[in-house]
């Protein structure tokens, strides 16, 4: 009697919690509710992102503000431009990013950066890195690195070649010169450096599907888990020395007022300037979100837009007469304000940036307080999110969503200035915006005079560019065909 009593009791107290747990706030219990177990099972499949996108546009019924639940937390998602503005532009102190805490994956490998930080944390370091952005804006050093980049496609003319591992290694190269001053030799030769795997494995074991539906299997006492940690503390020794290093070329005056400095140096002068005490774990979390934002993101687009090009060869042909107009018809490196005249290429970054944002989601935001999203009172404390691949193929703003054309960023049409966010909106939107873009213009613009591209025969991706099923986007088995212009 006292054992069944026991387990009464018991029963009692899970079914108080798991309904105390499941109760939807009064304020929005009349917003939709939309299971996410299609978007699990999808996910589970590894199918590739696009038709994961498909299954969440099917299952809500296109609905632009909706609510769903993986694991404990209940979720808005937000998916129209209207609502979208509701939400990121609210005060960053008011709409803060979701903190992962320890033995999180997420928060083992980003740390505290700039995409998950908060509050005056988030302000100074956000400071710092602003004008480091800016003065890291080189058009030069992009143009010297693809010229190293013509040197590694010439040893694979006329035969198909991995497009976005060729950008990977392109994207990462500028960014170790313009972010850390650092050469990792990614054009040298076919080899890829060790740092660079070690990268590698970490982003992919971060976005593994499994890691995002189960986040707790990453605190299990596996071999994996172990191996993930051990590697995790390589990646970090080696942005420490490269910290260290910095450190201690500005200590000894090795670095004048006159030289061009990377990122890095210049947040560690700025900090020194402002009095502001740079904690090198801080430092190394705001390194690793550059490292990522700089490398896989950019390294998408650029893919994106070489595959269009290449699918599309009166695309290619027009991109190619603009560049020759303002550049002339020899491979040179463009001034900034050259690059500001190509109107064709930007449009074709624009609309890659658009059919294939690289980061599709924007991360949580938790409500401090409650906050008018569309019709609703969104009370405190719940999570929302923005889908920004929803955004930018909903059919109110987009005429043919699913057709690649640069066209539409040409003809003046007025938009929803919300429809286009590949880099989020508002305060808390990717400080690393023109950057990419600038880094983009320069490599598409150079490539256009030295190389004619194509599509190899019976490539996979010939109907349509094929995703992996990785949160961040990236393509399956994309090839292109070079050959010198002649």
């Amino acid at each position: 009697m006292i054992t069944l009593l026991f387990f009464a009791t018991i029963f009692v107290i899970v079914i108080y919690h798991v309904r105390k747990y499941n109760k939807i706030p009064k304020e929005i219990e009349n917003m939709p509710y939309i299971s996410a177990f299609p978007l699990i099972w999808a996910l589970l499949r590894q199918k590739p992102h696009d038709e994961i996108q498909d299954v969440l546009h099917e299952s809500s019924k296109g609905r632009d503000i909706y609510l769903s639940r993986i694991g404990p937390a209940m979720n808005v998602n937000i998916s129209s431009p209207e609502h979208v503005k509701d939400l990121l532009m609210e005060s960053e102190d008011i709409a803060l990013k979701f903190e992962y805490g320890p033995g999180n994956i997420l928060y083992d490998f980003f740390g505290n950066g700039l995409v998950f930080s908060n509050g005056d944390k988030w302000r100074t370091y956000r400071k710092l890195a602003t004008p480091a952005f800016n003065n890291a804006l080189s058009p030069e050093i992009v143009g010297e690195t693809v010229m190293d980049l013509f040197s590694f496609i010439q040893q694979n003319l006329n035969r198909p070649i991995d497009i976005f591992e060729v950008m990977q290694r392109t994207t990462i190269e500028v960014l170790g010169k313009l972010a850390f001053g650092y050469r990792f030799g990614c054009l040298e030769s076919g080899e890829t450096p060790h740092i660079i795997n070690v990268y590698k494995y970490l982003i992919s074991t971060v976005e593994s599907v499994y890691n995002i539906v189960f986040p707790w299997i990453n605190k299990l006492p596996t071999e994996h888990n172990r191996k993930f940690r051990q590697t995790i503390k390589e990646f970090d020794g080696f942005i420490f020395d490269i910290i260290e290093a910095k450190r201690n070329q500005i200590n000894n005056k090795e670095i004048s007022d006159n030289d061009r400095v990377d990122l890095l140096t210049s947040m560690l002068k700025s900090s020194e300037q402002e009095g502001i005490h740079a904690d090198t774990k801080q430092l190394r979390d705001e390194m690793v979100t550059f490292f990522v934002a700089g490398h896989d993101t950019t390294s998408m687009s650029l893919s994106t837009s070489l595959y269009y090009l290449a699918k599309y060869p009166e695309m290619q042909e027009k991109a190619r007469a603009e560049v020759i107009r303002i550049l002339g018809d020899e491979p040179v490196i463009p001034s900034s304000v050259q690059l500001k005249e190509m109107k064709y290429i930007n449009a074709i970054i624009k609309e890659s940036l658009r059919v294939y944002p690289p980061a599709p989601v924007v991360s949580l935001r938790s409500l401090q307080k409650p906050i008018k999203i569309g019709p609703y009172i969104v009370p405190k404390n719940v999570l929302c999110s923005v889908n920004i691949w929803q955004v930018h193929y909903d059919t109110r703003y987009w005429e043919n969503p699913k057709q690649y054309n640069p066209e539409r960023f040409l003809n003046n049409e007025k938009r929803h200035p919300f429809s286009w966010i590949p880099f989020s909106a508002g305060p808390r939107n990717c400080i690393g915006q023109n950057f990419s873009i600038m880094e983009q213009r320069v490599i598409l613009s150079m490539m256009l005079l030295k190389y004619n591209w194509t599509l190899p025969k019976n490539s996979i991706n010939e109907e349509k560019l094929l995703l992996d099923s990785q949160f961040l986007l990236r393509p399956v088995d994309l090839k292109l065909v070079f050959t010198e212009r002649k």
